[in-house]
């Protein structure tokens, strides 16, 4: 497994209901076809919303999620969080099927 870790810079913005976290990256150059891409979130502070490229995504506790199928050459993943505390490390787990 290999991990790609999504730090600074997040765009937050504050919601009615807490917090947006967004942020933009690009898709892994050397993916095998038999690997796939995870987002994981090693904290998230409340309920939430998750979407890649404007996809909602599972939200599952602990949050991992494949992505694979919703990757372009660039993308952009947001978090939107019903708390103003921050969300945990997130980063992109490449893992063999």
């Amino acid at each position: 497994m290999h991990t790609i870790r999504l730090g600074p810079p997040w765009d937050v913005a504050s919601t009615p209901s807490g917090t947006r976290h967004t942020r933009k990256f690009g898709r892994p150059r050397t993916l095998d076809a038999n690997e796939r891409v995870w987002l994981v979130c090693a904290q998230v502070p409340g309920a939430v919303e998750v979407r890649v490229n404007g996809t909602a995504v599972a939200t599952p506790d602990p949050f991992a999620v494949d992505i694979t199928s919703l990757l372009l050459p660039r993308n952009e993943v947001a978090f939107t969080v019903a708390s103003e505390a921050p969300i945990g490390a997130v980063v992109l787990e490449i893992r063999s099927a």
